[in-house]
C-alpha cells in the first residue's frame, strides 16, 4: 500500500471538492430560473415559486395618508403580470417588516391582474418585504 496510498487521498479530495463545486452550480442554475418581483414603489423583493407562473409577477403599492396616525399607510397591493394558468388559484401576499408579518389578505385568481386590499394596513415605512404565494 505504501507508494500508491497517497497519490489516492488527494485525488480523492479533488473529486470531493469538483463534486461539492458541481452540487453547487446546479443548486444555484435552479435559484437563477426563479422569477422575482418587481416594484420602483417600497423597494421590497421576494421571489415567487408557483407553477402556474415561472416568470414572476410585478407589485404596485396603494398608499394613503393616515391623518390620525399620521403616517402614510399600505391599503392595497396590485399583483399584475400574473399567468393566465393561474386563474382560479389562490394569491396571498403577506408584508412584512425584517421580523414582522404585519398583514396578509388571500384571495382566488381571477384574471392577470390583481388588487388585493388590506383590513390591518400597516405604515408604509415599516414594510421591508413583500411575499406573494400562488397556490391551486
Amino acid at each position: 500500500m505504501g507508494k500508491h496510498s497517497a497519490p489516492r487521498r488527494p485525488r480523492r479530495r479533488l473529486l470531493a471538492v469538483a463534486a461539492g463545486l458541481a452540487t453547487f452550480s446546479v443548486f444555484g442554475a435552479f435559484a437563477a430560473t426563479l422569477g422575482g418581483i418587481t416594484s420602483d414603489d417600497l423597494g421590497a423583493d421576494a421571489t415567487v415559486v408557483a407553477s402556474c407562473d415561472t416568470d414572476g409577477v410585478a407589485v404596485k403599492y396603494n398608499v394613503s395618508y393616515d391623518t390620525t396616525d399620521d403616517r402614510y399607510e399600505v391599503d392595497s397591493v396590485d399583483v399584475s403580470g400574473i399567468d393566465a394558468g393561474c386563474v382560479g388559484q389562490t394569491i396571498s401576499v403577506t408584508l412584512a417588516d425584517s421580523t414582522t408579518n404585519l398583514t396578509a389578505h388571500s384571495q382566488s385568481v381571477g384574471g392577470v391582474s390583481e388588487n388585493l386590499a388590506f383590513a390591518t394596513t400597516p405604515d408604509a415605512e415599516a414594510v421591508t418585504n413583500t411575499a406573494i404565494l400562488i397556490t391551486g
